[in-house]
């Protein structure tokens, strides 16, 4: 992959990842699920201008919904934990 533009799609801000980043210093994204942990990595540091310490990734399932009779699932998609390296923060996403 690339683009880096086209690496990170959205902040994930729930309460188990604002609790997860006051305790670790580790932010959730949303990321393509092509991406790997370097390209996560070189984009948050280029677009956010923060040094990153370590990424981990997974990729959850979709969860199954129902609308009446019919059924549906949702798409797949990958997560990304990034800690940023001591004192770091993203002043974007602090609210």
């Amino acid at each position: 992959m690339k683009e880096l533009n086209t690496v990170v799609e959205k902040a994930i801000l729930s309460e188990k990842s604002l609790k997860i980043r006051e305790m670790t210093n580790t932010y959730v994204f949303n990321v393509n699920k092509k991406a790997n942990k370097k390209d996560i990595k070189d984009a948050i540091e280029k677009y956010l201008n923060v040094k990153v310490e370590v990424v981990n990734t997974m990729i959850n399932r979709g969860k199954f919904r129902r609308v009446g009779k019919y059924t549906g699932k949702l798409p797949n998609f990958k997560k990304a934990y990034v800690k940023l390296k001591e004192g770091q923060r993203i002043s974007a996403l602090e609210a």
